[in-house]
């Protein structure tokens, strides 16, 4: 069941849908995070209207999540990495002690 809440970014009131996916404390604190790009984009450069502002802040938005993008990719690739030498390594130590034991 869909309902709706109201925020409010850059001075101006939305209403938005909220469902079990997206509760409205969530709706609430996404729109909140906006507004405070918003405001703060406001206070670093000259804009001569909101729109322009929500253009800024949605640039800075996208590269910071590229960034972050970025930022997991190397993580993943470099914790994918590390699995396969320590699988490895198991691999040679399970057979070590296979062949100690049919050694025995």
């Amino acid at each position: 069941m869909s309902t709706n809440t109201i925020v409010n970014i850059f001075g101006k009131n939305y209403t938005l849908g909220v469902d079990e996916d997206h509760p409205a404390d969530h709706v609430q604190l996404v729109a909140q995070l906006i507004d405070e790009r918003m405001q703060q984009v406001k206070g670093e450069v000259r804009a001569d209207s909101p729109l322009q502002v929500a253009i800024l802040a949605s640039l800075n938005l996208i590269e910071e999540l590229m960034s972050l993008q970025k930022d997991y990719a190397s993580a993943e690739s470099e914790i994918t990495q590390r699995t396969s030498r320590l699988t490895a390594s198991l691999g040679r130590l399970f057979a070590e002690v296979e062949a100690s034991s049919s050694d025995s």
